[in-house]
């Protein structure tokens, strides 16, 4: 299988570097794709093959949004897209699958237990947020927003999801309380649902988290990665994806609120945001926690991911919609306190 695996990855790479000689190295790689790290003549590349999809429009508009990006001044790198000797950023494996070559990076991903990480990361998620505003792209996203939550899996229609969170298959018995947690939220969020597509909408990345950020040595961070899921949603919800991974009840309340408020005072650095987009936090926090839920279901369902997987993040959705049960009001206030103007001002800032 390994061998098979070499081969297969050799014969993509030959599309960029015909003359050979090139050096692979398996590293730390997301849930979704197979990632592998290449040197050729002392330069650094990293190799992506898309797992999820093949649909190439998906990852030209990647591409396309990775391009317009470069022309700004942003403070952090963004991964480059590299073209093969067709001059295409594109290519397909044997079997139909997609892979694009970029650029090395530099940097480690954070553990994101330091706060001066963690503030770094919330400036660099809002000034990312203020830039995106900005970009103009002749192509439609290929993803639907959060709040279309029975769009999150084609495996999974939302009448699948509530039949499955009530009477869940045997294998899953012992998970019914979270599942019943899980159910009632997402009942809930479905009525919200026609409020929150009022707030104010432009591009987001969408899955801004420790794996998919670079920091120096000095903890700041220095690169954004994986731009695949880019899409036209709330504004807010770039906030909400990232302010969820600080949700670990296991973890000392006092160091919860000290992390998420750090990266509170390095976003409003960047960005400032009205007070109704600040009143749906608490909402998008669980919206992102059944969404991850509903997509490693979704995977399941497809023989993609193992069960494990899906019930770990069924107990990660339920205990942080619990949470937030618990929280919201602080969080509104804290969020409120670092992200509302003092002058009034309730627009972007100027990164």
């Amino acid at each position: 299988m390994m061998l098979q695996k070499n081969i297969y990855i050799d014969e993509i790479l030959a599309q960029f570097f015909p003359a050979g000689s090139w050096e692979t190295r398996v590293g730390q790689s997301g849930a979704n794709n197979t990632t592998r790290f290449v040197t050729v003549d002392d330069e650094q590349y990293v190799l992506r093959i898309y797992e999820t999809h093949q649909d190439e429009d998906k990852v030209k508009y990647e591409h396309v949004l990775l391009d317009a990006l470069a022309d700004m001044p942003l403070t952090f790198s963004i991964p480059q897209p590299v073209r093969s000797c067709d001059g295409k950023t594109i290519v397909k494996t044997r079997d139909g699958k997609i892979a694009g070559l970029f650029r090395y990076l530099d940097g480690v991903n954070p553990t994101l237990n330091k706060l001066t990480e963690i503030h770094s990361f919330g400036r660099t998620a809002g000034q990312l947020s203020a830039s995106l505003a900005h970009v103009q792209i002749d192509q439609l996203p290929a993803y639907r927003p959060y709040y279309e939550i029975e769009n999150t899996h084609p495996s999974c229609s939302l009448q699948d999801i509530l039949i499955f969170c009530k009477n869940p298959p045997g294998e899953f018995s012992e998970q019914t309380t979270d599942l019943l947690v899980i159910f009632e939220q997402l009942s809930s969020f479905m009525e919200q649902a026609s409020k929150l597509r009022q707030l104010p909408h432009q591009l987001v990345h969408g899955d801004l988290n420790a794996s998919n950020i670079l920091v120096n040595e000095d903890g700041v961070v220095s690169a954004v990665l994986d731009f695949e899921f880019v899409t036209n949603d709330l504004r807010v919800m770039e906030l909400a994806v990232c302010l969820s991974d600080f949700i670990q009840p296991s973890e000392d309340s006092t160091i919860t609120w000290a992390k998420i408020n750090a990266f509170l005072t390095g976003y409003g650095q960047s960005l400032m945001l009205t007070e109704s987009e600040i009143e749906a936090v608490p909402v998008l926090i669980q919206l992102r926690s059944l969404d991850v839920f509903i997509h490693f279901l979704g995977r399941y369902m497809d023989q993609v991911s193992t069960i494990d997987i899906v019930k770990e993040y069924i107990q990660k959705s339920a205990v942080r919609c619990k949470w937030i049960l618990d929280n919201k009001n602080r969080l509104i206030t804290l969020c409120t306190t670092n992200l509302i103007d003092k002058n009034g001002k309730k627009t972007p800032r100027k990164c």
